[in-house]
């Protein structure tokens, strides 16, 4: 018996357009949403300060940063008024207690008396080596936020007659106080 071939083979095949649309759909969708949702590497740099090493020239008397002091300026809001405080000491007034910078009468924070006594702090260090451009500002849960930005507006510059003066511009925001 002869072998005879049968007639699906005897057909020619067409070739087949392969449909890429709907992988360029796929892609169109996904590109984006796997670009939106990367996270951004963030790299933490740690200030160090080695020792000498012997054997080399040392510059003078220059300190690392960790010996080197400080102010630490802070403002500390509260229902009571402003504490005025460095690393050293909290500034107090002619009271023993209470805050540096009472309420006012009618129960508004006296903005005008905390940069007068910035400005004093300000012209006292001005000539020393402590940070004389930095303040941390702390406030109670319950300051609104329109009293801290007019805190830090007070810490930043004061007018004194038709001058203003710069107090200390970099203004940093802490926890609140507990």
């Amino acid at each position: 018996m002869a072998f005879r071939p049968s007639k699906r083979s005897s057909r020619t095949i067409e070739p087949l357009e392969i449909n890429i649309f709907p992988m360029m759909n796929l892609m169109v969708v996904l590109v984006p949403l796997l670009l939106s949702t990367a996270t951004a590497v963030k790299m933490g740099v740690i200030e160090l300060n080695l020792p000498q090493a012997h054997g080399g020239q040392t510059s003078g008397n220059v300190l690392p940063k960790e010996a080197q002091r400080s102010l630490d300026l802070t403002v500390t809001i509260t229902d009571a008024g402003f504490f005025v405080s460095s690393s050293q000491a909290v500034l107090r007034t002619e009271k023993t207690e209470g805050p540096t910078v009472e309420k006012l009468s009618d129960g508004d924070f006296d903005f005008a008396k905390l940069s007068e006594i910035l400005l004093k702090v300000k012209k006292k260090i001005i000539n020393t080596p402590l940070d004389t451009k930095r303040i941390i500002i702390q406030a109670e849960p319950d300051i609104d936020y329109q009293t801290l930005v007019s805190t830090m507006d007070a810490s930043r510059a004061v007018k004194v007659e038709a001058n203003y003066f710069e107090l200390f511009p970099q203004v940093s925001i802490s926890a609140g106080v507990i």
